[in-house]
């Protein structure tokens, strides 16, 4: 009996490696991770040169500017990054034909919601982050219909040297026992990276395309992650519930956040965020 063919492993270059989320996903012959000193997505010949000299099969494309307040500060560089960087990834992307796999944002949404946002929910971004991911995400959709948009929503992770977000800036505090305050009026859905890159690892190699929702399950203020914390941490740091308005202008910052992933939620982010403050912080 003749034996079948063996199927290769795709090859899969990730943008935006060096990131929070990108530290995940191992540095191999099948994972070609680039950081922004490696591949700036903002230059189009070098975007071309790269893609057609490493001939990936799928492009994973993380590389963004997440930073709500920078994006307002300097909307040109958010809007370089975010939208001509995606359309240059997406624009070789089809020329070499490979798929890519767009990671976004709950940004695209207004926040006016009262429930959890679905896939057949119409985007409608009111700050310049929100927008621009947006702008890239139709950008990935006109280039292919084999492409794919992966919405998540507040993403944890990386540890002490990759977590520059909520949980890395209040996780020092606690450990000091400092006290501080936390906004008790924005609700969202903490996303673990590392539970995300284990669901996009699979997604890479799957026939889906269009635009899903992938978070831990349930939702949350940030009032609540930092009570978590504390008593993870075992914390004596005294917590204040804050209104997000006491922080003044950080760039139009949205009031429900929450993401409805149905078929592709996570485990609850409380025990996500328990497990990440366990192994990775401790």
């Amino acid at each position: 009996m003749e034996k079948s063919p063996k199927k290769t492993s795709p090859r899969i270059l990730v943008t935006g490696g060096d990131g929070m989320l990108g530290s995940y996903f191992k540095n191999d012959l099948r994972f070609l991770r680039f950081g922004k000193t490696d591949l700036d997505v903002t230059n189009f010949s070098q975007v071309e040169k790269i893609l057609r000299a490493e001939k990936p099969n799928i492009i994973l494309h993380l590389a963004a500017l997440t930073d709500m307040k920078k994006c307002e500060e300097d909307p040109n560089l958010a809007r370089n990054i975010n939208e001509i960087g995606t359309y240059n990834i997406a624009r070789v992307a089809k020329e070499i034909e490979a798929k890519v796999v767009y990671v976004s944002t709950n940004a695209v949404f207004d926040g006016q919601k009262n429930g959890a946002y679905a896939v057949i929910d119409k985007p409608n971004p009111v700050n310049v982050y929100g927008q621009t991911k947006y702008s890239g995400e139709l950008a990935v959709l006109r280039a292919d219909p084999r492409n794919l948009v992966v919405r998540t929503s507040w993403i944890f992770g990386g540890g002490k040297m990759k977590d520059r977000k909520f949980v890395g800036k209040v996780l020092p505090k606690l450990l000091m026992d400092q006290p501080i305050s936390v906004v008790s009026d924005v609700k969202g859905t903490p996303t673990y990276a590392k539970d995300l890159a284990c669901v996009l690892e699979k997604l890479l190699q799957s026939d889906i395309s269009g635009v899903i929702h992938v978070t831990n399950s349930g939702s949350a203020l940030r009032y609540d992650m930092a009570l978590v914390l504390k008593e993870t941490l075992r914390s004596h740091s005294e917590i204040s519930p804050t209104l997000l308005s006491s922080f003044g202008p950080i760039g139009n910052t949205l009031r429900n956040e929450v993401l409805d992933s149905g078929p592709h939620a996570l485990r609850p982010w409380k025990e996500a965020l328990e497990e990440y403050i366990n192994t990775e912080w401790k």
